[in-house]
């Protein structure tokens, strides 16, 4: 019966908050702190899920304004990495071609064996250094995809549990939706 219910927190004590439902009709449920000792004040129900709608509502208007400013700069950040994975792409194949010729020198008696564990160490340690930037450069522009995919996802799931919230009739129901898109709301 409570749609808020594994969703909101007492801010002062961390326990969660329950309905408190009352036998006379004319008063509606309550949200309470399920601490006894905790001095935390309750609130009728839907007052707190009208605020909680309201904060949606809120942060639905922000994340479009957000997207719009911030898309544009994500799109010139992937532009970057992908300049730099192909820069550092062209220096590993140098890289690898130096080493290949070191070999060849050693080969045919141009380097000491000295020289040529001189030489490979500095190139290998080369090679790793460039392989470590490679993978930032994957990671960082995986994120910047991955940021992309949930501002495009987020905005319309956003908008459909302000839509169906309040068409919905069993507090299960608000629950799930509700939990689809917050993990936690606190409440003092």
């Amino acid at each position: 019966q409570n749609p808020l219910v594994g969703l909101v927190f007492c801010e002062k004590c961390g326990n969660p908050m329950q309905r408190r439902p009352y036998t006379k009709a004319d008063k509606p449920a309550t949200l309470i702190c399920s601490n006894s000792k905790c001095d935390n004040i309750s609130s009728k129900l839907y007052i707190v899920e009208n605020k909680i709608i309201e904060a949606l509502k809120i942060w639905l208007e922000d994340y479009k304004v957000n997207y719009e400013v911030k898309d544009n700069s994500n799109t010139e950040n992937s532009k970057i990495m992908e300049k730099s994975i192909a820069s550092t792409k062209k220096e590993f194949e140098k890289e690898n071609a130096k080493l290949d010729k070191i070999y060849d020198f050693l080969e045919n008696g141009v380097y000491s064996k000295d020289e040529f564990v001189n030489r490979s160490k500095a190139i290998k340690e080369n090679i790793e250094n460039l392989e470590n930037k490679l993978k930032e450069y994957n990671e960082l522009l995986n994120k910047n995809a991955e940021i992309q995919n949930e501002k495009e996802t987020m905005i319309p799931k956003l908008e459909n549990v302000i839509d169906l919230y309040n068409k919905l009739e069993t507090a299960e129901d608000k629950n799930i939706l509700l939990k689809s898109i917050i993990a936690k709301v606190t409440y003092l």
